[in-house]
């Protein structure tokens, strides 16, 4: 499963993989509104990244609108230029706020000529305070429902107890995040995103403005993902999966952390693969429930376990694998089994437990005799062997 091996000559390596263009194609025909949290915007160089990602954007036909206030406004502009097609709005959020629907219908036909005319629209809010900045980009993101809101603020990301990254909060999170925060902007800004998942906001992300393109379009991201469920959403792939999970497989094959394997060997794990899914995004993780070759044995082999390492701490694994032994119960199996050589994987099965069943490390006598057919003595002895009895 996580057995390392050396690569394959670079001329037969498949070509690699990028994850951008599985973001394009999730973002196609979507509606992403960047807001750009006073004073962010206000130096060119934290404008680089925003237009780069917007110029991968336009050719995706993502429909894009950007924020800023309105003194940085003129800076964006410059910057955006040929891909403007029509000219700034600008929107005073001090006017109609005790009035709904707000933004009023107005500015949401506003904007949407402006998108008519060409996929990215600036505009400016008339505030150079950023908490008041923070509460209008969310009533625009509520009212226009946009798929995506990604607050942009030089603090970046939210951070957990150990000062690193919190790549994802939920709903059920927020309130931890808040406590753990003394600035009172960003515990706004938390808020904020908290209502904009309330009223139908697919998703919010909160990052530092440079780092906007790897946060949207990489799966390490450099900020927090803000979702209104918990993301886990574990089920047996379908055929319109088996593309993404066969990027995924080859990923992990390029990061040694899985076995090489070549197209039929993958072909042929995708139809017993179950994939781990972030609300409406893409698979954080993927594993296979192999039995076909151990029919006689009623065994099941658990291989292609792998997470993306954005994801990596977040239970993943584990979800993924609780859901593998209760369809392998169903199908009435006797045993499932795990092999590997990575040493963070057997300390992973070694305390692995779904009520009375646990994963106990056998010699490899104890599994079906199928899994060593082609294997070398000396192979075999660098790995370790999982196995856990289910009858």
């Amino acid at each position: 499963m996580n057995e390392r091996e050396l690569s394959p000559p670079a001329a037969s390596r498949p070509p690699q993989f990028t994850e951008k263009t599985f973001y394009l194609e999730e973002f196609y025909g979507k509606s992403l509104l960047f807001a750009l949290i006073p004073p962010s915007g206000e130096r060119l160089s934290e404008l680089d990244s925003l237009v780069k990602t917007l110029r991968e954007l336009l050719r995706n036909q993502t429909r894009c609108i950007v924020i800023v206030s309105a003194s940085a406004l003129p800076r964006l502009v410059k910057r955006l230029g040929r891909m403007l097609a029509a000219a700034p709005a600008t929107f005073n959020p001090a006017i109609g706020r005790r009035r709904r629907p707000y933004p009023p219908d107005s500015a949401v036909a506003q904007i949407w000529q402006s998108l008519r005319a060409g996929s990215i629209v600036a505009a400016a809010a008339e505030t150079g305070d950023p908490g008041d900045f923070v509460i209008f980009a969310q009533e625009l993101a509520s009212r226009l429902r946009v798929f995506k809101l990604l607050m942009l603020e030089r603090g970046g990301g939210l951070r957990d107890k150990a000062g690193e990254i919190d790549s994802f909060v939920d709903l059920r999170r927020i309130r931890r995040a808040l406590s753990r925060e003394p600035n009172p902007l960003r515990r706004a800004t938390i808020r904020a995103a908290r209502r904009a998942l309330r009223d139908g906001v697919a998703s919010v992300n909160l990052t530092n403005p440079r780092g906007v393109y790897e946060e949207l379009f990489s799966f390490l991201g450099s900020g927090t993902l803000l979702t209104e469920q918990r993301y886990a959403n574990v089920r047996q792939i379908s055929i319109d999966d088996f593309e993404e999970v066969e990027a995924l497989i080859r990923r992990g094959q390029t990061e040694g952390y899985l076995l090489p394997r070549g197209d039929p060997e993958i072909a042929a794990l995708l139809p017993s693969c179950f994939g781990y899914r972030v609300g409406d995004e893409h698979l954080a993780g993927i594993c296979a429930l192999l039995t076909e070759p151990y029919r006689r044995e009623r065994a099941g082999e658990i291989t292609a376990l792998y997470t993306l390492t954005r994801f990596l701490g977040e239970g993943v694994a584990t979800e993924l694998l609780r859901e593998v032994v209760a369809e392998a119960r169903q199908r009435r199996l006797n045993y499932v089994f795990a092999c590997t050589s990575e040493e963070r994987a057997a300390r992973f099965f070694g305390r692995l437990r779904f009520g009375r069943a646990r994963f106990r490390r056998v010699a490899p006598a104890k599994i079906a005799a199928a899994k060593w057919r082609g294997y070398e003595t000396a192979r075999i002895a660098r790995i370790a062997i999982f196995r856990c009895d289910l009858a």
